[in-house]
């Protein structure tokens, strides 16, 4: 299904304002329970699990109770798309390893006592969380909302709208999430901000062009997987 295929499935551009904006509130009230009913990243608890559903929780309440005809993406559509699933699986990795050889090569970073061996068997464990995390978030965002933003905008303006919403998302937990860091949330918070929108145009992009939510599924997943298994190891 390609993205003319995609938009067309959609009722009217006031109908898509207002799903817009009931999902926005979904997924925002959804997330800000998640602090009042206890849990974060190092200890969870149902309100983190509830954050961290509520993407997909909105996405499905959106589908199933307002009777929104979003096709949310669950087929593959393989052919004619190989090079964006090749894209989203190496776009994460390519851009981490650049980073970190920036980084060795000008001092500001290192790995500590970091093997090829060490860091496969610290994302073991948890690389199939980080592939449901990344399906919670993905039939949400790009599943659900890509398409639905643009039948309004279907440009960067569009893609900024769902990055910023993506982003909204996580405020609930951003101390918890990026406790790895001592920057103040002044100057973490807009950049944050900034670069959930400018993901969200490559993330956007791949959905729209591919009708699949696979693609952005498994960038997700890559970025979540490699990123958080060597933060442990960054000096």
């Amino acid at each position: 299904m390609n993205r003319q295929a995609t938009l067309a499935l959609h009722p009217s551009r006031s109908a898509a304002v207002r799903n817009i904006i009931i999902f926005t509130l979904l997924v925002n009230g959804l997330a800000w329970l998640g602090p009042v009913l206890g849990g974060d990243p190092t200890n969870p608890g149902i309100g983190f699990l509830l954050w961290g559903v509520a993407p997909i929780a909105a996405a499905l309440l959106m589908k199933f109770l307002l009777r929104d005809k979003t096709p949310l993406g669950f087929r593959l559509y393989l052919r004619g798309n190989g090079r964006w699933y090749l894209l989203s699986l190496l776009l994460y990795p390519v851009a981490i390893l650049t980073v970190l050889g920036m980084g060795w090569m000008t001092g500001a970073g290192t790995l500590n006592s970091f093997t090829l061996s060490a860091l496969v068997m610290a994302a073991g464990p948890p690389v199939i969380i980080y592939f449901i995390f990344a399906f919670f978030e993905e039939v949400g965002w790009r599943g659900y909302l890509a398409p639905r933003v643009a039948t309004v905008h279907d440009g960067l303006l569009g893609h900024a709208l769902v990055g910023l919403i993506w982003a909204s998302w996580h405020f609930p937990y951003m101390t918890e999430l990026w406790a790895h860091t001592s920057e103040g949330l002044v100057t973490l918070l807009p950049r944050f901000i900034l670069g959930t929108m400018i993901s969200a145009v490559v993330y956007g992009e791949i959905r729209l062009r591919t009708g699949s939510l696979w693609p952005a599924v498994l960038m997700h997943w890559m970025g979540n997987t490699i990123a958080n298994t060597l933060l442990a190891g960054l000096g």
